[in-house]
């Protein structure tokens, strides 16, 4: 993949939130069809740096270029950005008044501008993908957390993202249901859809990553192939975070 078009490029990322510094001088780019998993202990930037890339949170330094244009840039048109961009929350943000069908409807009748019959099918077509075609007309209270996530990747799909933004998909889910949507994950990643993935699966990131980062303490510790970070980590403190791992 290496002479695919990088789509992403984040270039010394900073963020702070009062004197508490969560990012510092991040730098590293995604390609198209890459999946990247981003891995490292609770508190290390992970979320943070995901959610400056949707500009969920603003970046205090550096740039992020999608597809050369600095998203940090005011004048940028965040909710045309997000749709390129999409992002699968770990609590999932369903809306719990309107059912499955509508939550997929809903973001592309009102930022896509999409008609409400084509807004429909491409939500049929991505319910059906992940397996939750039977549960249109369920609202969120009725389904399980791993029936809540499929439907959040099926949202997120339908507005046909460039790149898909997973924040920890699986960390609020009972052990059973982790399995479901790791599977609907990696069968997207099998289809080429580019990926950032924040996780705790380390199986996942190990297997199914074209591309690994390991963050600690704000910075990016080291990064390279699942073989290089899994099989020949060189820095300490990747091993040590590893070798919690290593029995799984």
């Amino acid at each position: 993949m290496s002479n695919a078009e990088t789509i992403l490029q984040v270039s010394h990322l900073g963020k702070s939130f009062g004197k508490h510094e969560v990012l510092k001088d991040i730098d590293f780019q995604v390609r198209r069809g890459d999946v990247v998993s981003i891995i490292g202990a609770s508190g290390s930037g992970k979320s943070t740096m995901l959610r400056c890339i949707n500009l969920l949170e603003t970046p205090g330094s550096g740039q992020i270029l999608f597809h050369d244009k600095d998203i940090t840039d005011p004048k940028i048109n965040v909710p045309a950005y997000r749709e390129k961009v999409g992002m699968v929350f770990q609590n999932f943000n369903l809306f719990n008044n309107m059912t499955v069908l509508e939550n997929c409807m809903v973001g592309q009748i009102k930022v896509a501008k999409k008609d409400k019959e084509t807004a429909r099918a491409q939500a049929m077509k991505f319910l059906q993908k992940v397996g939750m075609e039977p549960y249109v007309n369920a609202k969120p209270r009725q389904l399980s957390g791993g029936q809540k996530q499929r439907v959040a990747i099926a949202r997120a799909l339908a507005m046909e993202p460039e790149i898909l933004l997973f924040d920890e998909p699986t960390s609020a889910l009972d052990p059973q249901m982790v399995g479901e949507v790791l599977s609907v994950m990696e069968a997207l990643a099998r289809e080429g859809l580019t990926m950032l993935v924040v996780t705790h699966e380390m199986a996942f990131a190990r297997d199914v990553s074209s591309h690994v980062i390991f963050m600690a303490d704000g910075v990016i510790a080291e990064e390279g192939t699942p073989d290089d970070i899994f099989v020949h980590p060189k820095q300490q403190q990747t091993k040590e975070f590893l070798s919690r791992f290593r029995n799984s």
